[in-house]
Parts: C-alpha cells; structure tokens; sequence
C-alpha cells in the first residue's frame, strides 16, 4: 500500500418537513426481498487498543493479516507516516494506545458502544436499499476505530471505519477539554453516525467530476449526494442527514424564498469565486451574510431541494442517470425551482 494514499474524509452535513412526504415519497420503497448478510461492524477499536508493550510484534502481524491493508494505513494517517515496517513506530504506536487521555476516551467508548447492534440494523437496512438501486455494486466493509479524535468517518475503499470517539454526544467531557466548538459538536452524536458513513460513502461511490466549479454546481453536487442518502435512508430525519438542528432546518424552510433572493440579487450562482463558493458551502457557526440563527452549508440545503424537486419532476430518472447529469444548469432548470 503506498505511502501517499490517505485516508479520505467527506462531511458536511439536514431536517425534516412536509416536504418529506410530499415531494420524493417515491424513495419508500419495498426492500423485504432484498436479501443482504446482516451487517457487521468489526471492533478494529478493541483489537487496536489490546495491543500493550509485551505483545505489539506479534499482535501488529495479526493485526495487519486480520485487517488486510487498513492496519497499515491507519498507521501511516494516524501515528506514524514510514509505516509499520519503521521500527521507529512500535514506540509511537504503543505511547497512543497506553497515554491516559487515548486510554479514557478509549474506555468512554467501550461504555456508550458496548452494544452497537441498532448501530449495525440501521446500517443493514442502508445497505439493503443500496442494493435495491445498485444490485451490481459491491457493499464495503464497516470498522469501528480510535483515531486520536482526527476522523469522523475515513475510507480506504472498500473500508469505511467509523472513529466512535466524535459520537460521543455534544456533552461529552472531551469535547469540552478540547474546546470544540458548539456547531461542531452538533453531529458529534450517536444518531448522526450512519448517516455520516452514508453521505461519505456516496460521495466515494459517485465522485464529482464537473469541471469548472461554480456555486451552482457545488450545491447540486451536494444535493446529489444528499438525495442518495433520501433513498438509502428514507425513514431518517432530514437535520440528521445533512448534520443541522431541526431549528436550523426549519430556518432554512423558512427564508429560502429570501436565501435564493440574495443569490440571485449578487449574481453568485456561477461565481466561481472559492471565497464565494466557501462562503456557502462550507462549514461555520452560520453562514456569513445570513442571520446567526441559519446553519453553515446553506448552499448545500438549496441544491438538496433543487435536486429533490427535479427527481420529483422526473420520475424517469435513475439514482445512476442522475448522478451522471453532469450539467447543473440543466438540472436546475428541470426543477423548476422557485422557493
């Protein structure tokens, strides 16, 4: 495995409406045939932290025939860039797993994932709807790991592991030595874990491959990836989808007349500015420009009704057709959107 790949982390986060119901209950599908293993979460995290200065030789070659390949990324990512092969990593590796802070964290999770049986029937159904819309894709394989607080969900494909230390719950006593700020914490809880893996999973599946980045397509980008997570998810709450409070969601229903406005107003659809784009799409306590009380990523919340609104104006289209729709303007258009 070459030094140069990385782990890839793709996040950003969603909330619930009548428009649920009303514009793609199409994706309520029948999934009782759809026979898939029932999805296990292999404890990467147990096995990683069993590992002491008495048995880390033999138990690391273990480790690496066990977990084929993610082993030694997680290394590389995590602990030590030269790999396990280094023998300067056996100090590195065993001071993680015995420092104090890693130990307590480490013991916190054992306590608040000791059952992860919801967290993998959740999972199971996902993957069952995956295979309802892509029967000939391959279904990955789902890790839990430690990885030092530095990943939410990180992939290697066909791995996606899950860091259980960023599910803690936004009260948890590490967040608050950390200093982690208050919207960050708002997905650092349990229920918004699958939807997390899911959203990166997508993106890792259907990579965005426009060219010329504008606004526009930044948000249907985004938008795509969010209606996927409605048709692999179709009974979750929208703010845990797209990582928001239900306050800012209901915000965001509730001056998207005025959001859409002011874009158009400055004529930043097709800027294709990265202080603009940025702007909109990435993350924050809010989005600048916007009252206090709206949630970062507005953005990505238009383009995910934009999308939703053409899906609905067209029933014909394909999750795969859609994703291949490599032109905004025209999926814009199609939606007929005006909020």
């Amino acid at each position: 495995m070459k030094s140069s790949r990385k782990f890839s982390c793709w996040l950003f986060a969603v909330g619930c409406w009548l428009l649920t119901s009303c514009n793609h209950n199409h994706l309520n599908v029948n999934v009782s045939k759809i026979k898939i293993d029932p999805i296990k979460i292999e404890r990467f995290d147990q096995d990683f932290f069993s590992l002491n200065a008495d048995n880390i030789v033999s138990k690391l070659l273990q480790l690496q025939k066990k977990y084929y390949g993610f082993t030694e990324l997680f290394v590389r990512n995590i602990l030590c860039p030269n790999g396990i092969q280094d023998s300067a990593c056996i100090p590195e590796i065993t001071k993680f797993v015995t420092d104090k802070d890693m130990r307590d964290a480490f013991n916190e999770c054992q306590k608040t994932f000791q059952d992860i049986s919801p967290i993998e029937s959740e999972l199971t159904e996902a993957f069952r709807h995956h295979q309802y819309y892509f029967p000939e894709k391959k279904l990955p394989k789902v890790l839990a790991m430690m990885s030092g607080f530095n990943y939410s969900i990180a992939t290697d494909d066909p791995v996606f592991a899950i860091g259980l230390e960023k599910y803690l719950g936004r009260q948890s006593r590490f967040y608050e030595m950390s200093q982690v700020p208050n919207y960050v914490r708002i997905t650092m809880q349990r229920e918004y874990m699958i939807p997390d893996l899911v959203r990166v999973w997508m993106a890792n599946e259907f990579p965005d491959n426009v060219k010329g980045k504008t606004l526009l397509s930044e948000m249907i980008y985004g938008g795509k990836i969010l209606y996927l997570t409605d048709a692999l998810m179709p009974d979750t709450d929208d703010s845990l989808k797209i990582g928001f409070t239900k306050k800012q969601l209901d915000w965001c229903h509730e001056h998207a007349k005025d959001i859409w406005g002011y874009w158009i107003k400055n004529n930043f659809l097709y800027s294709s500015g990265v202080d603009i784009i940025t702007k909109f799409t990435g993350e924050g306590p809010f989005t600048t420009g916007f009252a206090k009380e709206s949630p970062a990523r507005t953005a990505i919340w238009t383009g995910w009704q934009i999308v939703r609104k053409y899906m609905n104006n067209h029933p014909e289209v394909s999750l795969e057709q859609l994703m291949k729709e490599n032109d905004p303007q025209k999926i814009l258009s199609s939606s007929k959107y005006k909020p």
